[in-house]
């Protein structure tokens, strides 16, 4: 390996480094808690190197929202193969509420955070995989509606409908609150909700 294609390396390992000291101080004290000292402190470097890799705190927690979809998306290989528009949507839905519940800690990141929004305000063209996923419901949702003529509805603001549902389903499960609905059915709730929304929608 030549230099430089070693520095090439070394700098993505830092960047890599200073991510994950991010995530695990949110993790402890929560976004209030997280400041450029502190990771600098965790991976023993000075907050100028920090500085050299983000302008500043939020967007370092932009990054790590932008990994967190791509996490996201390893969720969605069924739902990118399924030729039926109406049945990748409900795949889309199933897969994203089990990313949300097996990945609680990147899942408050991408959709109960402020600080990152805040960012996206000031870099919306760079919210890149979070947009990619929102136009594929949308473009999915614009596919079912031409192939049933459903030709009352938007396809954006059916995405924003189903983003909804499916956002408040993970929302009830990680504060537990759907289990008031019936005591130890979470996952069957759930099933029934998504195979509701769908028939509600679709006549499916």
């Amino acid at each position: 390996m030549g230099l430089a294609e070693r520095k090439e390396r070394e700098k993505a390992e830092l960047k890599e480094m200073i991510l994950q000291a991010a995530k695990k101080i949110m993790l402890k004290h929560g976004q209030e808690g997280l400041s450029i000292r502190k990771i600098a402190n965790d991976i023993e470097y000075s907050p100028a190197t920090i500085y050299l890799y983000f302008k500043d705190k939020d967007e370092i927690l932009h990054e790590l929202m932008e990994l967190g979809f791509l996490k996201m998306n390893k969720y969605m290989t069924a739902a990118f193969a399924e030729g039926d528009a109406v049945q990748r949507i409900y795949l889309i839905g199933e897969a994203y509420i089990n990313f949300g519940l097996e990945n609680k800690d990147w899942y408050d990141l991408m959709f109960s955070s402020d600080k990152p929004m805040k960012h996206i305000e000031k870099c919306r063209e760079d919210w890149d995989q979070g947009m990619m996923m929102f136009d594929f419901l949308a473009n999915t949702c614009k596919e079912a509606i031409d192939r049933l003529s459903l030709k009352s509805q938007d396809e954006r603001i059916l995405a924003l409908q189903l983003w909804s549902c499916v956002h408040g389903l993970v929302m009830l499960a990680h504060s537990e609150r759907i289990e008031i609905v019936e005591p130890n059915q979470k996952e069957t709730l759930i099933k029934k909700t998504l195979d509701s929304m769908l028939v509600s929608i679709f006549d499916k």
